[in-house]
């Protein structure tokens, strides 16, 4: 697998694949944020946000040799491409190896349980708030942060609507529990934002 594997960097906006495109290669994240996400009829909803150590494409390892969610660098990104051919011929052949792709497979279908969950039982604000703990501990590691992703990607993350996101962020100010300065955003009370994170986790 080491031998027959290409690696490449993406610019932050490039399309890493497209949904629906044939799928040759497995992609495994080495450094940067990649977002997943699905489009119909002209609207995206976002899946997740895929994170160094991710493999990409796996999910459809074995069924319609397709994308099933085009992938976009979130930042700039390393990823190495991991011929599927030899991924399936390890599979068969190597029980330990079989072993953790069955386990990298329940995670993700974890994930997905534990997404929809949250998303179907937190209110608005509790979504949001978990979302600014990521993006300043996961995302930029900083806090102080600039963001550098849209409002309607944040909409999209915790399934609700670009004015929503606006509200939320002046009520937040307004709260002292976040302070804003053009695009730069600053937690101010994280026990306030770690206790409106009260059930399941958005899994991102």
């Amino acid at each position: 697998m080491d031998e027959r594997r290409t690696e490449l960097t993406f610019k932050k906006g490039d399309l890493l694949s497209k949904q629906g495109m044939f799928m040759s290669h497995i992609i495994y994240v080495r450094k940067g944020f990649v977002k997943l996400f699905v489009e119909k009829d002209g609207e995206l909803v976002i899946l997740s946000i895929a994170k160094p150590g991710t493999f990409i494409g796996i999910q459809a390892l074995y069924g319609e040799p397709v994308f099933p969610f085009s992938a976009e660098a979130m930042t700039e990104t390393e990823v190495c491409l991991k011929d599927i051919g030899v991924f399936r011929d390890l599979v068969l052949e190597n029980a330990e190896f079989a072993k953790g792709v069955i386990e990298l497979l329940n995670a993700f279908l974890m994930q997905s349980y534990k997404r929809m969950y949250a998303l179907s039982t937190k209110q608005i604000n509790s979504r949001f708030s978990e979302l600014l703990m990521y993006l300043s501990s996961t995302f930029y590691e900083s806090n102080p942060f600039k963001l550098t992703i849209s409002r309607k990607e944040i909409a999209s993350l915790i399934s609700t609507s670009p004015e929503s996101v606006s509200r939320l962020i002046s009520e937040f100010k307004e709260l002292g529990v976040i302070s804003v300065n053009g695009q730069t955003i600053e937690l101010l009370d994280f026990d306030k934002l770690e206790a409106s994170c009260d059930c399941e986790s958005l899994s991102l």
